[in-house]
């Protein structure tokens, strides 16, 4: 079967260009936006299978659906507005000594 060869060539060459999207948008816009990303396109896919193949969903399943685009909508909402989704107790609030230390790292490595 030589013309499995030409298949594996074109699945490595897919699968490469496809990490490297993934690894420009999660550099470029974060994790949170290919997460959205993501979740949108799975969303997408059950979506055309129930439309073209008439997969059956149950009410259970669209209850799941809801909540999953209600959570893509709220993260969307919260980045929109630049708030943090979760904010960590302690983050974000630096003493003097935790900014010493940081310089302090970075001028060993710069070195």
């Amino acid at each position: 079967h030589s013309e499995i060869q030409l298949h594996i060539f074109v699945f490595s060459i897919c699968s490469t260009v496809g990490q490297l999207f993934i690894f420009y948008t999660i550099k470029n816009f974060g994790a949170v936006v290919f997460a959205i990303i993501m979740t949108t396109r799975v969303l997408i896919s059950i979506a055309l299978s129930v439309f073209l193949y008439e997969h059956k969903v149950t009410s259970t399943g669209f209850f799941g659906l809801a909540l999953v685009v209600a959570a893509v909508c709220y993260r969307i909402k919260r980045k929109a507005e630049g708030k943090q989704l979760i904010k960590w107790k302690g983050i974000g609030e630096k003493s003097e000594g935790e900014i010493e230390l940081v310089q302090e790292w970075h001028e060993h490595i710069d070195t």
